[in-house]
């Protein structure tokens, strides 16, 4: 032990006896080690990160499969407790939905987002309240019994600054009566992932939805499929086990229910993989890997930095460890010695790393998603992450010592003190090992830039597509007239003389309101049934998206009407249903047919059949890269919805008006609450926009500008120390008629062929590589090959400047001073 603290202190003084190294060397190694601990502790939020519940490690997630339908699906509530009785791996499911809702306290409306729990949510997580009681299993029992409000403990504070006499307040949910029983402990998001709940309220409660569904459908029905299904494995009881065990209950089930449940199987999932939902591909982990690949490749470039440069001190410092070596010291303490010095610079580095890794996690977090929907992204450092770092310092610093160390190990004492002075010179195996480390910093600086240039020409791409609706000079705003418990009724009143208000505004080209925005957070789904086509007994018919939209929607987002008509004032709550579908709809149901004048129904419809009036372009609903899909607009006439987007098409800028039609907003509703307000391309920015796309492109930017930083740093140091090396041999061979041209080729020629290697070894890798990157990317290939084509250019231009400089300087050397060169 007083070895090993003597060594610090050695390792201390040696590296503040160099600072110019020192500085360079942890800079170096702490932009690589912040890069890493950066992505891991995204991963970390995203994906390993417990639950803040007992035994997280036992919470899994169901998802129903049902034979034809490729895609996993949620399940209805008698499935659920179906599920419940039967299961004998179980300790106990629950199950939730996540819904939109309009809570009214004092006259004030806000629009939030719940989550509708089994009686036995709180009970099986095993968590306790902040504040009064969670929701008991004797509640929720009953269809439209207990019509109580768990609040988040976020929301109690934002709303009600935590003031714990809210406990047993009056409020108004959807315009039903409520009462607030409690609050869930600080820390608890949850259960769906990235989103911070502002409420919970039983399953049972007839707070009607966004959708209009009535608790007594979703009691019954079992084609009714929009619940999650969570459950806590038995003590001792695996994956694997819990898979056999729900089979078989499936089975039985498919078998007693063949109307809804025919042929149907159930998938069960660890909690942490099925963020924020159960996913067949496995996508967030596929790109976590991509991420954390890239960034220790990242480390690793820099590693191979610092080992260059440790090489190039060992080669000074032979002199040194022989004479240490001739006083007694042996190898093993000599190498020691090195790995002890090594250590140290990786730990300083590893501490300024996280240091900016530590700000860079709280910026990530704090990154707008641009919603007023509580999403909620926690990357702050934890035990898993500082544990991580550590682990990544300890391999930093024997990657970075262990060659040097070796090579101190080797050296001959007798030859280093028979050479005296010229104790510092290289041999090719030497300057094979360094030119090793920079060929393979070549190939990973090669790597990154190509999968930075592969994101940002995919970004490019992606705005590049034709969405379907025009979204310049349109501003949207989102009220949900629920918030203040206004009946039918007067919500419609509101939305028509709000809508008469606006158009009356100086500036404003047309308006029109919807249930959903394309490419927003909130979307619905019916399934459709077509009268010539009738779905197979015991299989549910195919979902479709839609929309629910006034008059002048598709003339305010210029969505082309290609065959029949608009909706119209005509198109009252009393009138034939109608529907408008857009182009994919009418080829998927009615191919080589005309749509217009076809039928079809949806669930809830009370028999009535809605008629095809229009047939529209197809446009982008859910993501930006989907092929066309099948979609219908229903008028909010016939389907009354009171949570509504508007949207202003302007012929100023959009933001210049949305101060005045706030205005007019609460001239009509004071206490009603507005959210969402921005410039729809603002709102195109979001997680089923571009986000993903941009924040790729932006973060393999950086992590590729690092690893070029660093190569080139690497190119730049080995040729140097090649060219000072043969001071000597280049004085002789000016002295003897080699011109400047002559020792700059020389000199080139060395320093491009290390560059030339590492180029191919990294074409290669990332060939190799890239293909992960398939489902990433949109309108290139993986292998795109002006990507690569560009990037081997820039680097090749930026290695050879990196060569040129040290070579330049070579060919001004004078022969008498080299001539004496030691």
């Amino acid at each position: 032990m007083l070895n090993f603290w003597r060594d610090i202190q050695y390792a201390f003084r040696t590296l503040t006896k160099n600072p110019g190294f020192a500085f360079i060397g942890i800079l170096t190694l702490a932009l690589g080690m912040a890069a890493n601990t950066t992505i891991f502790s995204v991963i970390n939020g995203l994906l390993l990160r417990p639950l803040p519940v007992p035994h997280p490690e036992q919470v899994t997630v169901l998802a129903l499969q049902q034979s034809g339908t490729p895609e996993l699906q949620s399940f209805s509530y008698p499935d659920f407790l179906d599920l419940r009785s039967q299961s004998d791996s179980m300790g106990d499911l629950f199950a939730y939905r996540t819904s939109l809702a309009g809570l009214a306290v004092d006259n004030k409306g806000d629009h939030c987002i719940i989550s509708r729990v089994s009686n036995n949510y709180f009970s099986v997580l095993g968590i306790t309240p902040a504040a009064g009681r969670l929701i008991l299993p004797t509640e929720g029992i009953s269809p439209g019994a207990d019509p109580i409000v768990v609040l988040g403990y976020s929301y109690w504070h934002k709303r009600f600054a935590g003031d714990p006499s809210v406990i047993g307040k009056h409020v108004e949910m959807n315009g039903h009566p409520a009462t607030i029983v409690g609050v869930t402990p600080k820390g608890f998001y949850g259960t769906y992932a990235m989103l911070n709940m502002d409420a919970y309220v039983p399953l049972s409660a007839d707070f009607t939805d966004e959708l209009g569904t009535p608790v007594s459908d979703m009691w019954t029905k079992r084609e009714l499929r929009n619940l999650t299904v969570l459950g806590r494995l038995k003590p001792g009881v695996d994956i694997k086990q819990a898979q056999a065990s729900l089979n078989v209950v499936a089975k039985r089930i498919a078998e007693q229910h063949p109307d809804a449940d025919k042929d149907i199987s159930v998938r069960v999932y660890p909690e942490k993989l099925a963020r924020p939902e159960p996913d067949n591909e496995n996508t967030l982990p596929t790109v976590a890997l991509i991420f954390i690949s890239l960034s220790s490749l990242v480390l690793l470039v820099a590693c191979f930095n610092v080992a260059n440069v440790l090489l190039v001190r060992a080669t000074v410092r032979q002199r040194e460890m022989a004479i240490r070596a001739a006083l007694g010291a042996g190898r093993s303490r000599l190498v020691r010695q090195y790995l002890t010095e090594s250590l140290l610079l990786a730990f300083l580095g590893g501490g300024a790393g996280l240091l900016l890794a530590s700000w860079a996690s709280g910026f990530l977090s704090s990154l707008s998603l641009g919603t007023s929907l509580p999403v909620q992204f926690d990357f702050r450092p934890d035990g898993r992450v500082y544990l991580f770092a550590l682990t990544a310092v300890l391999l930093t610093g024997l990657i970075v010592g262990i060659v040097p160390a070796l090579r101190i190990a080797r050296t001959s004492v007798s030859s280093v003190l028979h050479e005296g002075g010229r104790g510092s010179s290289d041999g090719p195996r030497r300057q094979f090992t360094r030119n090793t480390l920079v060929a393979a910093q070549v190939a990973g600086s090669l790597v990154l830039l190509i999968v930075a240039g592969l994101f940002i020409r995919s970004l490019g791409k992606a705005q590049s597509i034709n969405l379907g609706f025009d979204s310049d000079q349109v501003l949207n705003l989102s009220t949900d007239v629920n918030g203040l418990g206004y009946s039918e009724a007067r919500g419609r009143e509101f939305y028509r003389d709000l809508e008469v208000r606006i158009r009356a505004l100086p500036g404003v080209v047309s308006e029109a309101q919807a249930f959903t925005v394309p490419l927003g957070y909130i979307s619905a789904a019916d399934r459709v049934s077509i009268p010539e086509h009738p779905v197979e007994p015991g299989k549910q018919a195919p979902s479709i998206g839609n929309n629910s939209v006034t008059p002048g929607y598709f003339q305010t987002l210029r969505i082309p009407l290609l065959r029949g008509r608009d909706f119209t004032s005509a198109d009252s709550a009393t009138a034939p249903r109608v529907a408008v579908i857009s182009e994919a709809m009418g080829k998927k149901f009615w191919p080589n047919e005309d749509a217009l004048g076809k039928r079809f129904d949806i669930k809830d419809n009370h028999g009535k059949p809605i008629e095809v009036i229009g047939v529209v372009q197809d446009a982008k609903y859910r993501d930006v890269t989907e092929q066309p899909q099948p979609y219908f607009y229903l008028p909010l006439s016939q389907s009354y919805l009171p949570l509504r987007t508007i949207h202003v098409r302007t012929s100023v800028p959009p933001e210049t008006l949305a101060v005045q039609i706030e205005e007019q907003i609460r001239e009509l509703a004071p206490g009603l609450a507005v959210s969402e307000v921005q410039d729809m391309r603002q709102a195109l920015q979001g997680a089923n926009g571009f986000f993903f796309y941009s924040f790729g492109a932006q973060l393999t930017a950086v992590i590729s500008l690092l690893g070029l930083i660093l190569a080139v740093v690497g190119i730049y140091s080995v040729v140097s120390y090649a060219a000072a090396q043969r001071t000597q041999e280049i004085g002789i061979r000016i002295a003897m008629g080699a011109s400047p041209r002559d020792i700059l080729k020389m000199v080139l020629r060395q320093g491009l062929g290390v560059v030339g290697i590492g180029l191919a070894l990294g074409l290669v890798i990332a060939l190799a590589g890239t293909r992960l990157m398939s489902g990433l990317i949109v309108g290139i290939r993986p292998s795109d090959p002006l990507t690569f084509a560009v990037v081997v250019l820039l680097l090749t231009g930026i290695a050879l400047l990196a060569c040129w400089i040290p070579a330049r300087r070579a060919t001004r050397i004078d022969p008498l001073v080299a001539l004496r060169h030691e």
